[in-house]
């Protein structure tokens, strides 16, 4: 009989490459990955690994199993489910990744009643926007995910999950308040922030691709980036002692920081979502679908308190 976990290490040696990926990935030391896979080719009688200088690789008899793998260890995970499913017990762990917005607005206000309602519910939350969380929702690390997405910088949909806008936001120029442009009252056209310096985002991020394709799309030129950061602190000051501009969410909230004043974008719509992520058919589970829906209804409060909010996606008329 296969071991189920011994399979686990063998699939993902195939997806990551190394020992070392494995062991980060699930946990273990690199010789307890090392002694899983070779107890595992005790258990089949072939050799599964091999050497390739100092790194371990699958033989074609690995490749084959791994491949394998992925299906046993899914239908393990279904017929998992299904119990949890048919005991309609809210019970156990859901893990949560999300951005820092999605978390203080949306998540922090739905874990009072969850608690309340479900005792033996445990959220365990992380923040990070790291760019292979998708990745970790598929293979089964997390099991709800809350990213950003931008109107214009889409996140390519997945067969095996799937997804929903809790909300989606406006993007502003945020300006120091002894700003010229900051003085008016409506919007203002990109090509007068030609000049100016900017923050943004890390390079490689949605926040900075975004500041650029904005910035070449509707104003005609490149931004000239001053600061970095992906703290949103961090911004708030460049901007208000740095003399830098910055495009902010709606939910930032930069408005109420002392020494900024926020602008809309005439040119056209910049938008911000905020979209919900599950592996298709977690649902099933009464605790995923416990969590999901709190995240729901908090998101209906969001938008219901905050008029500048879109709950779903904005109708095409408007």
């Amino acid at each position: 009989m296969l071991d189920l976990a011994r399979l686990r290490v063998l699939r993902e040696l195939k997806l990551r490459g190394t020992v070392g990926a494995v062991a980060e990935a699930l946990g273990y030391s690199p010789s307890a990955v090392s002694q899983q896979l070779a107890q595992l080719q005790k258990d089949v009688g072939v050799s599964l690994v091999e050497r390739a200088g100092r790194r371990l690789r699958l033989t074609e008899a690995g490749d084959v199993l791994a491949g394998h793998a992925e299906t046993l260890l899914a239908g393990a995970h279904r017929a998992e489910e299904a119990a949890l499913a048919a005991s309609g017990r809210v019970a156990g762990v859901v893990r949560v990744v999300g951005f820092t917005t999605a978390l203080v607005h949306v998540l922090a206000p739905a874990l009072p009643g969850l608690a309340e309602r479900y005792p033996e519910l445990v959220v365990d939350v992380m923040e990070e926007e790291f760019v292979r969380v998708l990745q970790a929702l598929v293979l089964q690390e997390i099991d709800v995910v809350l990213t950003d997405e931008y109107s214009h910088l889409p996140r390519p949909r997945r067969p095996e999950l799937t997804s929903e806008v809790l909300v989606t936001e406006k993007m502003r120029v945020a300006l120091p308040e002894a700003h010229p442009l900051a003085r008016g009252a409506g919007p203002l056209r990109m090509a007068e922030m030609a000049a100016h310096p900017w923050a943004t985002g890390h390079v490689g991020t949605n926040h900075a691709d975004l500041l650029e394709r904005t910035c070449v799309a509707l104003g005609g030129f490149r931004p000239d980036i001053r600061y970095r950061s992906n703290d949103m602190l961090v911004i708030f000051a460049m901007i208000a002692r740095g003399g830098a501009a910055c495009l902010v969410p709606d939910l930032a909230l930069a408005e109420l920081e002392e020494g900024i004043v926020v602008r809309d974008i005439a040119d056209a719509p910049v938008e911000r979502r905020m979209v919900l992520w599950t592996r298709t058919g977690a649902d099933v589970r009464p605790s995923v679908r416990a969590v999901l829906e709190a995240l729901r209804r908090s998101a209906d409060e969001l938008a219901a308190g905050r008029t500048t909010l879109v709950r779903g996606v904005p109708s095409a008329g408007g």
